[in-house]
C-alpha cells in the first residue's frame, strides 16, 4: 500500500506524540520557535539549497499544473525563507526554529528495514542560525540536550565526527577555479569550528572521514540497540554554505552585513527510528510518562461496573491514559495479564472500594500500594506519571 512508510496504531500514536511532547520541554527551555513548513515545493528551492544537484537521488517529484515539485527530503531550505522573511541584527541572534514536518527521502527496497530505516518519516528537527562566536555555546547546549535525552532512556551512546564527502558544495561541474578555492575555504572553516566545539565539550570521538553532508560537517551520534547494534540518532551539522546560497545577513555591530551560521540538530533524530530502537530497549516495558495505558481498571465483578466508570473518567479527565477490563473473568488473571502486557499499574475495584470511594492500586514493579481515596490515588499517579 504504502512501501516504507509505516501506519502508527493508537498505542503506537500514544508513542509517537508523547516523544513529541517530552522533546517539546526542551525548546522551551532551550528557547526554540516552532515553525510549520509545506511539503510540496517547487524544485526551483532545492536547486537553490543544492539538494537537486547533490540529492536528487533521494528525493521523490511530482508534477502539478507543468511545474515540478519536490516532496522535501530536508527542512532547512524552508527554515532559511522564514529567517530571510525580515530583517535582522546581531542583537537577535541566535534565532532557533524547530519543525515536526513530516520528511520523505527515496530508500531502495533492499536498504528499507522496518521502523529503523524508511522512506516518510518524522525528525525532532531544528536550525540555528547564530554568529560565529555563539557557534561554540549553540553546539555545547545541543550536546547536553542529547546527553540528557539518551541517559534518559539508558541509552549507551558513541560520538562521530564526519567530515567533507566526496560529493559536496564546491565540487559541481562548471566551478571556476577560484569558486572551488572559496568552497575549499568554507569547508575547512567548518570542519575545525566543529570540531572545536566538540572537543570543547569533552566528549570522547571517532573520525568518519568523507561522511559528511553535503553541506557541512556533522556530529552524529549512535545508540546501541538490545542486540548490538549501533544506529545514528542525533546529529549536529555546522553549515556556511546554505547561508551563503540563500544570501542571509544581518546587520552587524558596526552597522554593516555579515552572513549567520547555521547550525542543524536532531536528538531523536527520525520518530520512527527512535520508536523501533526505544521498543526493543524496553521490550515494551515502558516508563509511566510514556506508556500507552498508564493505568488499567480492573473489577472484581459485575456489580463495581458503574463504579468503574466513574473512575475511569476521574483519571482521564486530568490527561491520563486509562482502560478498564470488566470481563468477566477472575481477578488473578486479569492481573496477571496485565503485568504480561507490561501495564505500569492496575487499579482493582471491589465491594470495599466501591462504598467507600476509593481504589486498591498495583504497581507492576513495586507491588501493592494500597488502598486509596480517589483523590489522592489520582494525585500520586499524576505525580509518577509526568513527563521528566
Amino acid at each position: 500500500m504504502s512501501p516504507a512508510m509505516p501506519f502508527f496504531h493508537p498505542r503506537g500514536a500514544v508513542l509517537y506524540t508523547t516523544l513529541e511532547t517530552y522533546v517539546r520541554h526542551f525548546y522551551r527551555e532551550l528557547g526554540f520557535d516552532e515553525v510549520i513548513t509545506p511539503q510540496v515545493v517547487d524544485v526551483e528551492l532545492f536547486k537553490r539549497s543544492g539538494h537537486y544537484a547533490n540529492y536528487r537521488e533521494n528525493m521523490f517529484f511530482c508534477s502539478i499544473d507543468e511545474r515540478e515539485f519536490g516532496l522535501k527530503p530536508m527542512n532547512c531550505p524552508g527554515h532559511t525563507l522564514i529567517y530571510a522573511a525580515q530583517k535582522r541584527s546581531y542583537r537577535d541572534l541566535p534565532v532557533r526554529y524547530a519543525d515536526f514536518g513530516r520528511l520523505h527521502r527515496y530508500e531502495r527496497s533492499g536498504v528499507t528495514a522496518g521502523l529503523t530505516r524508511v522512506r516518510s518519516f518524522c525528525q525532532d528537527d531544528a536550525h540555528i542560525f547564530c554568529r560565529e562566536d555563539q557557534v561554540g555555546t549553540e553546539i555545547g547546549g545541543q550536546i547536553l540536550m542529547i546527553q540528557e535525552v539518551y541517559r534518559q532512556f539508558g541509552f549507551e551512546m558513541k560520538v562521530g565526527f564526519s567530515t567533507r564527502p566526496a560529493q559536496s558544495m564546491g565540487t559541481e561541474p562548471g566551478l571556476s577555479d577560484a569558486e572551488r578555492q572559496e568552497w575549499d575555504g568554507i569547508w575547512a572553516r567548518a570542519e575545525s569550528t566543529l570540531q572545536a566545539a566538540l572537543e570543547a565539550a569533552g566528549l570522547p570521538y571517532h573520525v568518519d572521514a568523507g561522511d559528511g553532508a553535503f553541506y557541512g560537517p556533522k556530529i552524529d551520534c549512535q545508540v546501541r540497540d538490545a542486540i548490538g547494534r549501533w544506529h545514528q540518532l542525533g546529529t549536529i551539522q555546522l553549515d556556511f554554505a546554505l547561508p551563503k546560497r540563500f544570501e542571509l545577513g544581518y546587520t552587524n555591530a558596526q552597522s554593516g552585513q555579515s552572513r549567520p551560521v547555521m547550525i542543524h540538530r536532531a536528538v531523536l533524530g527520525s520518530l520512527e527510528r527512535f520508536i523501533g530502537i526505544l521498543i526493543e530497549h524496553c521490550a515494551g516495558d515502558f516508563p509511566l510518562w510514556l506508556a500507552p495505558t498508564q493505568l488499567r481498571i480492573i473489577t472484581v465483578n459485575e456489580a463495581v461496573k458503574g463504579y468503574a466508570e466513574t473512575v475511569r473518567r476521574a483519571f482521564h479527565r486530568v490527561g491520563l491514559r486509562v482502560h478498564v477490563d470488566q470481563r468477566n473473568e477472575k481477578l488473578g488473571f486479569k492481573i496477571r495479564e496485565a503485568e504480561i502486557q507490561k501495564v505500569p499499574l492496575v487499579a482493582v475495584l471491589g465491594a470495599k472500594e466501591a462504598e467507600g470511594g476509593t481504589v486498591s492500586l498495583r504497581w507492576r514493579k513495586k507491588g501493592d500500594a494500597g488502598q486509596q481515596p480517589l483523590d489522592q490515588a489520582i494525585r500520586s499517579v499524576l505525580d509518577a506519571a509526568a513527563v521528566p
